[in-house]
């Protein structure tokens, strides 16, 4: 889905296709070949698959905290702020 941005839904639609996107393209000590199964991130963050996998749904408006956020970004290996540029995702995903 594609929300507008003065729906607040818009930010979750930016932050889960980000934390997808760098879950697949990812070059952290827990990733192989670039590549990280939603299973293997819901261990390392500790958290379940059903949460990761409800963040990255483009079908499901899973809400999560800033901690969760962190969590995640601690595991790829990446600056928080990453997951709020809006990226054009058209080739990628």
């Amino acid at each position: 889905m594609n929300f507008n941005p003065n729906d607040d839904r818009y930010i979750y639609e930016i932050v889960s296709k980000n934390i997808k996107y760098f879950r697949l393209h990812n070059n952290s000590k827990y990733s192989s070949y670039g590549k990280m199964t939603q299973e293997k991130l819901a261990e390392k963050c500790d958290l379940s698959h059903s949460l990761i996998s409800n963040i990255e749904s483009s079908k499901v408006q899973q809400s999560f905290s800033i901690a969760v956020l962190y969590r995640i970004s601690r595991v790829l290996e990446i600056d928080i702020r990453e997951f709020f540029v809006k990226r054009d995702f058209s080739d990628n995903n």
